[in-house]
């Protein structure tokens, strides 16, 4: 090793070539501190060392860190809305929740003021009650009638049946009559016989004269005989034809029959047309209760309240939502993964969602893989932006535990199939 050396009086520079460890300096040269300089291979070796021990550090910190597997994305907790409406229109009266408010299935929402309708119902119950009535004394006249009814029937049946029996009688009556006058006349003629031959013999004083008026006498009784005959068959004739006038033509009694049932047909007509009334009346009564029972609109699912567009005192429509509610049982993760990735995505493959409030990630599924790509922001306007698409994935979380709000980003993670004991962990 050479020293190089300055020369007070010249200032130049001189080279020696004398080994540094021998070298001696001359007594004009200035005293100088020794310096101990470390030999360059153990700096090498030195250096080598050290790169050596991070090399192995790093591979070490790998090695227990090893990056994760699966397929990442990014996005904001997001949950199925429920519009809230309802089914009839009306004044509010009450609206017991806010925006922002959990609410349980079952809790109050709103109350629809329910003074009118009310009103309405009341009228109803009223008519429902008349029509009830109506109807309660139209069945109850309908076995009185009919009771009525066959007993008139019972006495045109015994009127009927006296009938016969009475034609029956005044024909017998008519034949004896007729054979009576047939003997009468007979006898008739056998005493104007006797009567001519008598009167004949006591004009020839063959007999006395009062043989002859005793046969005159004879004649003149039984032409009494043969009139009152007549007389009776004439009158059986009568009675015959009206015996038979009163078999063909009903009695009063069997009008009376005719009109009952006229009657008991009006009734069974009169029941229909009520319990049609009721029917209708009774309809409607629960139509309006059940619009009573619609004005009080309670919550159908446990969420939380994200909108309020409705106050109390306003006039709503039915079918206008009044209040949107988030399902905060069905909450997922909605992110973007970009189209080369797509192909290692299916729906029910297990996930793990990341939050900023929770260390411990809780576990998911994907269970929609939008159709189509789109670009992120799906409204592009520059021609830088609309070369990457990606396609929109949700992961639903399984129990969510109240750490997942809606709105709060998260991260998430697709597993493979051989990657599903890590959710066991």
């Amino acid at each position: 090793m050479t020293q190089t050396q300055t020369d007070p009086e010249n200032d130049s520079k001189q080279v020696s070539s004398i080994p540094l460890q021998k070298q001696t300096s001359s007594p004009q040269q200035t005293k100088q501190k020794p310096r101990h300089n470390i030999p360059k291979p153990l700096l090498v070796l030195g250096i080598l060392a050290l790169l050596a021990a991070g090399g192995y550090g790093i591979y070490r910190g790998f090695l227990d860190h090893p990056e994760p597997a699966g397929l990442f994305l990014s996005g904001r907790i997001e949950g199925d809305e429920t519009d809230i409406s309802a089914k009839t229109g009306g004044k509010i009266a009450i609206v017991a929740v806010r925006k922002g408010d959990v609410v349980k299935p079952g809790q109050l929402l709103i109350q629809i003021d329910d003074a009118d309708l009310r009103a309405q119902v009341r009228g109803y119950e009223a008519k429902v009650r008349s029509a009830q009535e109506n109807l309660k004394r139209y069945e109850q006249q309908l076995p009185i009638l009919s009771a009525q009814l066959e007993q008139a029937n019972l006495t045109t049946q015994q009127v009927k049946q006296e009938s016969q029996g009475k034609i029956r009688e005044v024909e017998n009556t008519l034949a004896a009559s007729r054979a009576q006058l047939v003997q009468a006349q007979a006898n008739l003629k056998l005493a104007q016989v006797k009567q001519r031959r008598y009167g004949d013999l006591a004009a020839q004083g063959a007999v006395s004269l009062q043989t002859r008026d005793e046969y005159d006498t004879s004649v003149q009784t039984n032409q009494a005989t043969v009139d009152a005959a007549r007389q009776q068959v004439k009158s059986a004739q009568g009675g015959l034809i009206q015996a038979q006038a009163t078999l063909r033509n009903p009695p009063i009694k069997a009008a009376a029959a005719l009109q009952l049932e006229r009657q008991i047909a009006q009734a069974r007509t009169d029941i229909a047309k009520e319990q049609q009334e009721v029917r209708n009346a009774q309809a409607t009564l629960e139509q309006y209760q059940a619009n009573l029972n619609y004005l009080v609109i309670n919550s159908p699912l446990a969420g939380n309240v994200i909108t309020r567009s409705v106050e109390p005192g306003e006039v709503v429509a039915a079918g206008n939502p009044l209040l949107t509610i988030i399902n905060l049982d069905n909450l997922y993760l909605r992110g973007f993964v970009p189209e080369e990735d797509i192909g290692k995505v299916r729906v029910g493959q297990p996930a793990l969602v990341y939050l900023d409030a929770s260390k411990q990630p809780l576990q998911a599924t994907v269970t929609r893989v939008d159709p189509k790509a789109s670009f992120t922001p799906e409204n592009t306007y520059f021609k830088k932006d609309r070369v990457t698409q990606v396609f929109g994935v949700e992961l639903t979380i399984k129990n969510p535990q109240g750490l997942a709000k809606p709105g709060m980003p998260a991260d998430g993670r697709i597993l493979g199939n051989d990657q599903s004991s890590m959710l066991k962990s």
